[in-house]
C-alpha cells in the first residue's frame, strides 16, 4: 500500500508521537468512510494492525493498557482476519531508529502495518465500554469506528474482586464488529468467542398491583421490596449469555444513576422521567419494565420490552405474561424466567441445586 505523505496527510490529527494517546474528539473529526464490505474483507488476506493509542482511567485498579492490548490482540485473532503487531515490536524499532518522536504512522509503514487501531475504555461498576478507531488506506485517511459493550458478573474466589478482563475483551470483540460492518464477524470463531454487537438494556420498575381488594393479600405483594430485587436480579442473571441485548445489573445501573446525582431508586416503582433522560444520556437504548398484578386464580406477571425514544419516554417493542398460580418468591422468579423466554427465546438457566 502507498505510504507516502503520511504525516502530511493527517499527523496532526493522530498526534505526533505515538507514545501520547491522542484526544478522543481528534479521532471523529477525520472522514468517516467505509470503502471496504464485509464481502471484501471476507476475501482480504490477515491484515497487520498497529495499536496507535489506548485511553484509560489511570485510577481505574482494574483497566490497564496491557489489558485493553491483550484484549485486542485476542479479538484481531479470533476474528482470523486481523493480527496484532505488538508493543514490543514497535517499541524495538524506536529504539533501534533511536527516535522517540516517531510518530505512529511511521512506525505503521516500517512495520508493514495496514491498519491503526485507537482504544478508548471507561468502566461504570460491572459494565464495560470500549471504543475502537481504525485507520488505514492510503495516506492513512480512512477511518472507521465502533463501539462495544461488555458486562461482568464474575469474582474472584479468594478475595472477591470483580473480574473483568472477559467483559474488556466482549466489548472489544463487539466494537470491531460495529467497526468493520460485520456483526458475524465472529460467526466462525471457537465457541468461548462467539459474540455480536449488542445493545445497552437496563431494567425498570416492576409494579406491584392489587386492583381488587376482595381477593387474599398475598406475601409477596406485602414484601414488594425485596421481591422486586429479586425480579430485577433474575432478569440480569437469566441474559447474561444473550446475544441481543447486554442488561445493565443493578450495580451498574445505581452507579449510572448516583453519577447523574440520583440516588436511592426502589425497584417496585415505575421509570420516572429523570432515570430514563440519564439512561439515554449514557447510550442505554431499551428498558425492561413489569407489573405483578393479583387476580382470581393467582397473579400475572407481564414483562415488557421498550425502547427509550430521544424525548426521554419509551414505547414497548414487545411483551410476554405469565400467570404465577402460587404465592412465593421461587413461583414468581419461574415467572419472570418464563416471561424471558418468551420475549427473546434461550436464556440463562439457574443453576440446579444439589
Amino acid at each position: 500500500m502507498n505510504r507516502t505523505n503520511v504525516y502530511e496527510t493527517i499527523g496532526a490529527l493522530l498526534g505526533a508521537c505515538y507514545q501520547r494517546i491522542t484526544n478522543w474528539k481528534h479521532w471523529l473529526v477525520m472522514p468517516l468512510v467505509l470503502v471496504l464490505s464485509p464481502s471484501v474483507w471476507a476475501q482480504t488476506p490477515i491484515q497487520k494492525v498497529l495499536v496507535g493509542g489506548i485511553q484509560f482511567d489511570s485510577t481505574d485498579p482494574y483497566v490497564s493498557a496491557y489489558k485493553v492490548e491483550a484484549a485486542l490482540a485476542i479479538a484481531l485473532e479470533a476474528s482470523g482476519r486481523y493480527a496484532l503487531i505488538p508493543n514490543v515490536t514497535r517499541d524495538s524499532l524506536v529504539r533501534t531508529a533511536r527516535n522517540d518522536s516517531m510518530s505512529v504512522q511511521v512506525a505503521a509503514d516500517r512495520l508493514g502495518a495496514e491498519l491503526i487501531a485507537f482504544c478508548s475504555i471507561g468502566r461504570i461498576a460491572n459494565l464495560v465500554r470500549m471504543e475502537v478507531v481504525i485507520v488505514g488506506g492510503d495516506g492513512w485517511v480512512v477511518t472507521t469506528s465502533g463501539v462495544g459493550y461488555g458486562t461482568s458478573f464474575l469474582q474472584s474466589d479468594s478475595s472477591k474482586k470483580r473480574i473483568i478482563d472477559p467483559a474488556i475483551l466482549s466489548a472489544t470483540q463487539r466494537a470491531l464488529c460495529v467497526a468493520v460492518l460485520d456483526s458475524a464477524l465472529y460467526a466462525q470463531a471457537d465457541s468461548g468467542f462467539i459474540v455480536r454487537p449488542t445493545q445497552l438494556a437496563a431494567v425498570g420498575g416492576i409494579e406491584f398491583i392489587v386492583s381488587n381488594p376482595d381477593l387474599a393479600p398475598w406475601s409477596i405483594m406485602r414484601e414488594k421490596i425485596a421481591a422486586s430485587y429479586d425480579a430485577v436480579s433474575t432478569i440480569v442473571a437469566a441474559m447474561r449469555q444473550s446475544a441481543e441485548i447486554s442488561v445493565v445489573d443493578i450495580e451498574s445501573r445505581d452507579s449510572i444513576y448516583a453519577l447523574a446525582g440520583l440516588y436511592m431508586v426502589e425497584n417496585y416503582n415505575p421509570l420516572s422521567r429523570s432515570e430514563l433522560t440519564i439512561l439515554k444520556g449514557f447510550e442505554v437504548h431499551h428498558v425492561i419494565t413489569g407489573r405483578f398484578e393479583r387476580k382470581k386464580g393467582g397473579a400475572e406477571l407481564t414483562l415488557i420490552y421498550n425502547e427509550i425514544k430521544p424525548d426521554a419516554s419509551y414505547t414497548p417493542i414487545k411483551k410476554a405474561q405469565f400467570m404465577v398460580a402460587v404465592d412465593s418468591k421461587l413461583a414468581f422468579q419461574d415467572g419472570v424466567r418464563a416471561c424471558l423466554r418468551k420475549l427473546f427465546g434461550s436464556i440463562t438457566e439457574p443453576a440446579v441445586q444439589k
